[in-house]
């Protein structure tokens, strides 16, 4: 987007009362605008005594002008956001503005729901591992607490008016946690790894022509066409670009790492495999300054140490909750819920819907490869019972065919007219017309996610209703994450899809024909690379309808419904954010002493 139409969005912003004076005035730094664009600001906005004094007035900095308006800030599935606009950046709830309101001491302990197969953030979509990654590994920048791309390990960014060279400059001093210092050299040897392995980094290096470091800290990224979702890939924090050592990269190639640096506040000590993961605050860690920011902004490391203990039986993650043994855990499910509510010293919300939940359909097996066949798993499936099963019904539940949640600019309904068919009698004739003849199904799933084994069990019942042979096969999550790379070795697996803030970010659109399942359909190939390319919300609004409604015409996967989840910790934990669509932050949070 122009300049012109960045301003236009600050000063609604400014005249609806949605940003404070000093956020409009840190993101018109942030945007570079000029000093009267400035001063337009200042006029839209309420008198306010809180002032700025560093307003910056070069344009060399991280600018989400190659992204939509707004874009970023209501897509992140697994928190809640509403509440965040509604607050000003001084008074967000349980975070602390300064250093020094937090506590610092003692061990966080957080229960996981097992062993992640990797802690190489590079490698792997998993969730679990990018949370456990969030406290040591930091990307070129992040998103804010409006989920916006801003600056993090970049100082600024800054790209040509044609949009295809995309210079980043570096902060100095920042070390990383074998102490050396992170320079354009260590930058670049990420992006390249994370560009080799990542499906969305492969997209931005199927267009880059070349990378190169100007000086230390400096570095030019060169496209052959503008890439308006530059920022927005670079921002995930799920499969992220995080910045290692060159010498790391250098000594594993693009084989998993085995040893982990970052430039984070906590730093890597020991992974005893079914006894914990466990890192220590980073006593030279380099902080951003300007207040806490969401997934970007200050960190503050308060806890002595984080200690990440795999508990793969959801039971007894709940008994640990209930003991006082844990401080946070993940993913619990829903029924829950009442377990632990009346629990005086734990804290339980349910969340904004933040995720929701799908089943993949692998197009490199020969039973899937079959249109019909893939039509035919669309149409036996009711999704509410489904829905019920994993998550709870009620208020944990809803029915919706978009692709990209409320409430952001990409919600649609294009193609609804094959969501939730419900239909086992048309299901039974597509199977017919297929000539199908009996082949079990290979349905893979796991029970350490309870939401994953309930969906399943659902669907098998209605799948085998219609007409398929099923074969259900039960493994743990990391032995999932292996199986589902291999095109041979299923058919169906099930998971949940997160919040996102761009439709590029949803894994089998931004990373189409790679992400597991190998979604290859010509046309909506076609249509994905100039949905990553194309810098205008309008067209790209319009080839994001397009592939929506080719997902559900050709069936890659089929989305059940959104979900809520129910978050839970301890009353002895300050600092904890309700900013947690896209996993828990574990800087900025101590423990009451």
């Amino acid at each position: 987007m122009d300049g012109d139409r960045t301003l236009q969005g600050l000063l609604q912003a400014a005249e609806s009362g949605k940003w404070t004076r000093r956020t409009l005035l840190k993101r018109a730094a942030a945007l570079g605008l000029s000093a009267p664009a400035i001063a337009a600001l200042l006029a839209a906005c309420e008198t306010d005594d809180d002032t700025d004094d560093d307003v910056v007035e070069d344009d060399d900095s991280v600018d989400p002008g190659d992204e939509p308006e707004d874009d970023e800030d209501p897509d992140v599935d697994d928190e809640p956001d509403e509440e965040d606009d509604e607050e000003d950046d001084d008074e967000v709830a349980d975070e602390p503005e300064d250093e020094g309101e937090g506590q610092y001491g003692g061990v966080l302990r957080v229960a996981t729901i097992g062993e992640p197969s990797t802690l190489d953030e590079h490698q792997t979509t998993a969730g679990l591992t990018a949370e456990i990654g969030y406290c040591m590994y930091e990307t070129l920048v992040a998103y804010d607490r409006n989920f916006e791309p801003i600056p993090m390990l970049a100082e600024s960014y800054n790209v040509s008016d044609d949009g295809t060279v995309h210079t980043f400059n570096l902060r100095q001093g920042v070390p990383f946690h074998n102490g050396d210092e992170m320079t354009a050299e260590d930058a670049v040897a990420s992006i390249e790894r994370w560009g080799s392995i990542s499906g969305v980094g492969g997209n931005i290096m199927d267009v880059t022509e070349e990378i190169n470091i100007i000086d230390d800290h400096t570095f030019e990224w060169i496209t052959s066409i503008p890439y308006g979702t530059m920022l927005v890939g670079l921002s995930s924090n799920t499969q992220a670009c995080v910045i290692y050592p060159k010498s790391v990269i250098d000594e594993a190639g693009e084989e998993p790492l085995t040893e982990f640096i970052g430039t984070g506040p906590y730093r890597f000590v020991e992974h005893v495999p079914d006894v914990h993961i466990r890192f220590e605050r980073f006593e030279d860690y380099a902080a951003v300054e300007g207040g806490i920011d969401g997934y970007a902004g200050q960190k503050f490391a308060y806890v002595d140490e984080i200690e990440f203990i795999p508990v793969p039986d959801e039971g007894a993650r709940v008994a640990g909750m209930q003991a006082g043994d844990y401080h946070l855990v993940m993913q619990l499910s829903n029924d829950q819920y009442d377990a632990l509510i009346d629990y005086d010293h734990l804290r339980v919300e349910i969340l904004p819907p933040s995720n929701w939940d799908v089943f993949f359909l692998n197009w490199e097996a020969p039973l899937m490869q079959d249109e019909l066949i893939r039509k035919a798993f669309q149409a036996s499936l009711d999704h509410m019972p489904i829905l019920q099963a994993a998550r709870g019904g009620g208020d944990f539940v809803a029915l919706d065919p978009s692709l990209m949640m409320e409430p952001t600019p990409w919600y649609t309904t294009a193609g609804e007219e094959y969501y939730n068919i419900a239909d086992p009698e048309l299901a039974a004739e597509y199977l017919e017309e297929a000539g199908y003849d009996d082949t079990p199904m290979r349905f893979i799933a796991t029970q350490e996610y309870g939401y994953m084994y309930n969906s399943a069990a659902v669907a098998v019942q209605q799948l085998e209703d219609a007409g398929f042979n099923v074969d259900l096969q039960i493994y743990d999550w990391s032995t999932i994450l292996e199986m589902r790379a291999d095109p041979d070795a299923w058919d169906v697996f099930v998971t949940g899809h997160g919040f996102v803030p761009d439709p590029s970010q949803i894994t089998y659109v931004g990373q189409m024909n790679v992400y597991p399942g190998w979604w290859s359909d010509p046309e909506a190939l076609e249509l994905a690379d100039e949905l990553m390319s194309e810098p205008d919300f309008d067209r790209r609004f319009e080839l994001w309808e397009q592939i929506q409604i080719r997902a559900y015409e050709t069936v890659p996967a089929v989305k059940t419904g959104d979900s809520s989840v129910i978050a839970v910790w301890s009353r002895d934990v300050g600092g904890f954010t309700t900013q947690l669509q896209r996993g828990i932050p574990y800087w900025n949070v101590w423990l009451e002493q």
